[in-house]
């Protein structure tokens, strides 16, 4: 059960449940994580999961999903995905960013909890409100607990597979690239129900390389079932055997995320991971993707110097995400 409650920053006032009719502004568009069915699943995740709605003037002003984790101690958001916001109306004020922070924390006291962990995305999902709310947190007293290095590809520099493979800066990439299309390997996108050949890939690459899957079979399938997830499933082959694979997430209308990509060890040297990275660049740029988010290069705030390379060494820029803490007083 998602738990709506409703905080009058000018009557110091918290109430439980939404008023049916209420008028909502128009809010900035949302990520796919931040969707009420992605919760409705995921809430089982976090012990109880909340739906703030900030209200200000006698208006509602803004809104975010909280989880509250570890017995009800901590706040979380996201509590189960790679990053979450707080949606301020599409014309909205600075003040209204730190109103609005003011309350989750008011709202935290309340529920006698004693932290909050906020990770918010990389910025190209919004660079105004994202360095604005990174700003109201430091300004009302969150520290960065960690800083994520991210890595995505502007599309929009893709031409076509020459250009691309011209412009390497590496020139072991544009061999690796060669060598993989002399190998006879086949790019392809699958039809996702059988989403499981490039999941095993995954699984394999991930166990062999020391790294969790986060997300099991039984949950990529109960993602892949829902109607509003976009999600498309990659795969390369040689002589009819999966060697690599890529799952991807439609985050929002511009933006698709790279959720999970892998080869398997065995088969390293038909270089399918540099066909597999440039085929997705190619992809997604011709169905008028701005960017593909190819996800971080650190864990628990180390970066993981041979993956940042790598991620480098195709062609990708470099952003962040950053993870604001705040100890409740």
């Amino acid at each position: 059960m998602i738990i709506d409650y409703v905080y009058d920053v000018d009557k110091c006032e918290l109430t439980e449940g939404l008023d049916k009719g209420v008028n909502l502004p128009k809010f900035m568009c949302e990520i796919i994580y931040d969707t009420y069915g992605f919760h409705k699943y995921h809430q089982k995740f976090a012990d109880t999961v909340y739906k703030l709605f900030v209200k200000s003037n006698g208006k509602i002003i803004s809104f975010c999903y909280l989880g509250a984790m570890n017995n009800e101690q901590e706040l979380k958001s996201p509590y189960s995905s790679p990053f979450s916001l707080i949606y301020l109306k599409e014309q909205f004020k600075i003040i209204e960013a730190i109103l609005t922070i003011k309350g989750i924390k008011i709202f935290a006291k309340l529920k006698n909890i004693n932290k909050i962990r906020f990770t918010l995305p990389p910025d190209i999902y919004n660079r105004e409100l994202i360095n604005t709310l990174a700003a109201a947190f430091v300004s009302e007293g969150f520290k960065v607990g960690e800083i994520i290095l991210n890595n995505y590809f502007e599309l929009n520099k893709f031409e076509n597979m020459d250009q691309y493979i011209a412009k390497c800066v590496y020139k072991k990439k544009k061999n690796n690239y060669l060598m993989a299309i002399k190998n006879n390997l086949i790019f392809q996108e699958i039809n996702i129900e059988n989403f499981e050949r490039a999941y095993n890939v995954i699984k394999d690459n991930h166990e062999k390389m020391g790294y969790p899957v986060h997300i099991s079979m039984e949950q990529m399938e109960d993602l892949i079932s829902m109607k509003y997830m976009g999600i498309r499933v990659f795969v390369v082959t040689y002589e009819n055997k999966d060697v690599a694979a890529s799952f991807v997430f439609d985050v929002t209308k511009d933006i698709s995320q790279v959720i999970y990509l892998g080869d398997i060890f065995e088969y390293r040297d038909l270089r399918a991971m540099d066909l597999l990275n440039a085929k997705l660049f190619e992809f997604y740029s011709s169905i008028g993707k701005k960017y593909l988010d190819i996800g971080p290069a650190s864990e628990d705030g180390i970066i993981n110097e041979g993956l940042a390379h790598f991620k480098k060494s195709i062609g990708c820029s470099t952003n962040t995400k950053l993870v604001l803490e705040y100890i409740v007083k």
